[in-house]
């Protein structure tokens, strides 16, 4: 049977991706031959899901579907959390400028980190 490539996915997605396709009503597969010249992106493996060629022009199809709608998804979050990010690098700023102006910036660094983490999650749990 003649197999196309229709995706290159993380491991983490693969089963995701591979249940779509299956939901569909594709046949898809997954190329996972190491011994070939894995492909990288940022770290990574990316795992070929493949399907027969005559199935190739619907499962990429669904996939540009599916992509779009985690885009969308992550670009809600994204919007969702910068409020949170600005606030809290904006506390931090002015306690900066404080710790400065009492000659303590220096020792409390770490401290300033932490502070913003903790305002970041905060306003964040918060937000969703």
């Amino acid at each position: 049977m003649d197999m196309v490539i229709v995706y290159k996915a993380n491991p983490e997605s693969v089963q995701t991706v591979l249940g779509l396709l299956r939901k569909e009503g594709f046949n898809p597969t997954t190329l996972e031959n190491h011994g070939l010249a894995p492909v990288r992106s940022g770290g990574t493996y990316l795992i070929s899901v493949t399907v027969p060629r005559d199935e190739a022009a619907g499962a990429k199809s669904v996939l540009r579907k599916w992509d779009k709608t985690r885009q969308s998804e992550i670009e809600t979050t994204t919007k969702k959390l910068a409020g949170p990010l600005l606030f809290s690098v904006t506390v931090v700023a002015v306690l900066t400028i404080i710790f400065l102006f009492l000659g303590i910036l220096w020792d409390n660094v770490p401290l300033l980190f932490v502070i913003w983490l903790v305002v970041f999650a905060l306003l964040a749990k918060v937000v969703k």
